[in-house]
């Protein structure tokens, strides 16, 4: 039955198992090969006084937290929600936790996220950053602290991004709805100081273009990428372009929100509106009508993040996928004309 001493220490360890502190600690650490009856004698010290290494005493030896910081923009979506469950997935493979900010898309919180991470020693850092200049990003991707930038390009900071085509999952959504014949296409974007937002514009545009239509300013609504934002952006649209028959929203959760709106103006979708959204995130499929929208595999991506991560402190090649291509999930929410 193990002992349950309040303050068991290395040292009681190594007296208990008859070897010194030096060996208790390469056991435990797992940094030196140890005889196998000599580990198990200390491993089974280790059970039988209930002791629990110093986390911040390990980190002093090996250099290393066993932390791993994340920042996010929003701790409560679940585009976010996915992407982290996915970086958490390959570390608690490894025995790392993760430590998580939100930087709430301003630039000041994700400097703040990023110093609070940075001061907590972590040994590298998946960052997911709207708002902060190229600039500021690639001096962080140069420091000491591994980094892996999440959802966002920068040419220069060459294979340390993963992210998907942002124009292109526009172009998928937009051309569905021109090759279900609507011509009146409203779009509510992200914030268009996001590079994310400007490439699902673009996409939107060319999707238009492919198709022979005209670009109209008055179809597009610049948002927040929230429900409220979403669903705001819906009832404007609607009084400038009464006429609208098809909504490209974002994102899933200005999806939402344009639902809201429509129903409020006594539309139905898809009968008189039909809507795409961007993301793919869990609801999307619960929602009625289900929402046909472009996916991101977040999960994936949030893994080959951890993975990239974790190769670099081992000083490795990651052998994972930098860019994603989105698809289009076709559900109930579009109709043709």
């Amino acid at each position: 039955m193990a002992e349950t001493h309040a303050t068991v220490t290395i040292r009681d360890v190594s007296e208990r198992a008859k070897v010194s502190i030096s060996t208790v600690s390469r056991v435990l650490n797992g940094t030196v090969p140890v005889a196998e009856p000599t580990r198990q004698r200390v491993l089974a010290a280790v059970r039988e006084l209930n002791y629990r290494p110093n986390a911040f005493a390990r980190s002093l030896v090996t250099n290393r937290s066993g932390g791993i910081g994340v920042i996010v923009n929003e701790m409560t979506s679940p585009f976010y929600g996915t992407l982290v469950r996915g970086v958490e997935q390959v570390f608690e493979a490894a025995d790392m936790h993760l430590l998580v900010a939100s930087g709430k898309a301003q630039a000041d919180r994700e400097r703040k996220a990023i110093n609070l991470l940075l001061s907590r020693r972590v040994d590298a850092l998946i960052v997911h950053l709207e708002a902060l200049p190229d600039e500021e990003v690639l001096e962080l991707l140069a420091g000491e602290v591994p980094v892996v930038l999440v959802g966002r390009h920068i040419a220069e900071a060459g294979d340390r991004s993963i992210a998907i085509d942002n124009e292109y999952g526009g172009r998928l959504a937009v051309r569905h709805l021109t090759d279900n014949g609507h011509r009146v296409i409203g779009h509510l974007s992200g914030p268009l100081s996001f590079p994310d937002s400007r490439a699902r514009l673009q996409g939107y545009r060319q999707a238009l273009e492919e198709a022979g239509m005209p670009f109209d300013d008055d179809l597009i609504i610049e948002s927040d990428w929230l429900e409220e934002g979403g669903y705001q952006a819906t009832l404007r649209l609607l009084k400038r372009r009464p006429d609208l028959t098809a909504i490209f929203a974002g994102n899933d959760q200005m999806a939402i929100g344009a639902y809201q709106a429509l129903r409020s103006s006594g539309r139905d979708i898809p009968t008189d509106v039909s809507v795409v959204g961007f993301d793919d995130v869990v609801f999307a499929s619960y929602l009625y009508p289900t929402l046909t929208t472009v996916r991101q595999p977040l999960l994936e991506m949030g893994m080959a993040a951890a993975r990239f991560a974790l190769a670099a402190l081992k000083g490795e090649e990651a052998e994972v996928s930098k860019e994603f291509e989105p698809s289009l999930t076709i559900r109930q929410s579009v109709r043709a004309l």
